[in-house]
Formats: structure tokens, sequence, C-alpha cells
């Protein structure tokens, strides 16, 4: 399985927080890929850093859902990319007034936290992905976060 946490849309005034995030995400990312039984074959994870649109649309975060096709035809006159196959993909939303009075340091240790926080979700998924073992993925999320110096809610590791 693929995994990838993307922080894509975002306020203006949380670019920095998203650049600072990108090779975190990478590096967490590197370490989840692998085969963890089951159908699926792509999970994403997109962080949605966009107060504004919070507000103004008042939507929640994306549910779990899971697609057996995610097509990569061209829209607009894009070029296409290639079509992926059984993705998992959800959504994740941070407090916004946490990450107003914290530093760029203790923000992404809370957002790291948040997301392995969010992968219990895919604990009742489990069958339905044709019993992807998500204890395992997340055993493995936890120790990834050891590795690179996380702390999992404030628990120094």
């Amino acid at each position: 399985m693929k995994v990838l946490i993307n922080a894509n849309i975002c306020d203006s005034n949380k670019v920095g927080l998203a650049k600072e995030l990108r090779p975190e995400f990478s590096k967490i990312a590197e370490k989840l890929t692998g085969d963890y039984g089951g159908s699926i074959e792509n999970l994403w994870i997109d962080l949605e850093l966009s107060e504004m649109s919070i507000l103004a649309f008042g939507k929640p975060p994306k549910p779990f859902r899971y697609q057996k096709r995610v097509s990569g035809a061209s829209r607009m006159g894009l070029p296409a990319v290639p079509d992926y196959y059984n993705v998992g993909h959800y959504s994740v939303r941070p407090d916004f007034e946490f990450l107003k009075e914290n530093t760029t340091e203790q923000n992404i240790n809370y957002i790291v936290s948040l997301i392995y926080n969010s992968t219990e979700v895919l604990l009742s998924k489990q069958k339905k992905l044709g019993g992807f073992d998500a204890t395992r993925f997340r055993d493995t999320f936890f120790s990834a976060c050891v590795i690179l110096g996380y702390k999992i809610n404030n628990e120094i590791l």
C-alpha cells in the first residue's frame, strides 16, 4: 500500500506551515508504505489547513471513503495522470486556535499526532478493505513517529 499525506489546500497564513509539513509527511509516508494485506492499494490523508473555507462553507472534514478507481483523466486541458485503484481517502482538520498559539515545531508534532489518531477510523473498516491489518499499520505509524522523534498525544517516546 502506498501512503500519501498532504496539506495541499491552505490559507495564505498557513503556507509556511504547509511547506514545513511536506518533508515531514514524506518521511512518514515512506516509512508507512508497505503491505498490510487486504485490497487497499493507496491511502490518502489530507490535512485541511484552510480555516477560511471552513468558516465560509461550514462542512465537516471528509469522512473515510473507499474507491475502486480514481480516474486521472484530464480536466480543463491539463495533462492526464495515471488512474489509481483501491484508494482509501479522508481528511483531518486541526484546531486552528492551537496552531495560532504555538510554535511551528509544536504545530508539526500536534499535526502528526492528530493524523496518527485519525487512523483509528481504519480499525472499523478492516473487513470492508478485505482484511487490511489496521492494527499493524497503526503500530508501524507509531514506530515511525518514534524513529522520527515525534511525540504522539504529548507522550515522550
